[in-house]
């Protein structure tokens, strides 16, 4: 069992050795090969696929990011990644720019007019 949990890999290795269950059982739950599950777990992938992330929730039943989000980029991105989209989907899913996305995780902050809509 990992002592720390550091890495996105690290929770997903814990819950699984928590519940007795293979890499295979885990791979078949994602859609992935084993050969992923071992790289996540082992922090050989740079960066987990937005895509994966509903499912990595709804596994843990939790979130494994190490801190709450507080600024307006980190929101936006935890949002995103529940969504399990990528930039580019978040922007097409939102109707806005993929500059705007970028700019936003880049620190800009959105217009009042965007701010609204996000609400929604």
């Amino acid at each position: 069992m990992p002592e720390n949990l550091d890495t996105i890999g690290a929770h997903l290795k814990a819950k699984r050795l928590k519940g007795n269950k293979t890499q295979a059982f885990v791979a078949s739950l994602f859609s992935v090969d084993v050969k992923t599950i071992n790289n996540w777990e082992k922090n050989k992938t740079k960066t987990i696929a937005a895509k994966y992330y509903p499912k990595i929730v709804e596994f843990l039943t939790y979130c494994p990011l190490e801190k709450p989000p507080t600024t307006f980029a980190e929101k936006i991105k935890l949002h995103r990644l529940y969504l399990g989209l990528n930039q580019k989907q978040f922007a097409k899913f939102l109707n806005i720019s993929l500059d705007s996305i970028a700019n936003w995780g880049n620190g800009e902050k959105p217009s009042k007019r965007m701010v609204k809509k996000l609400k929604r």
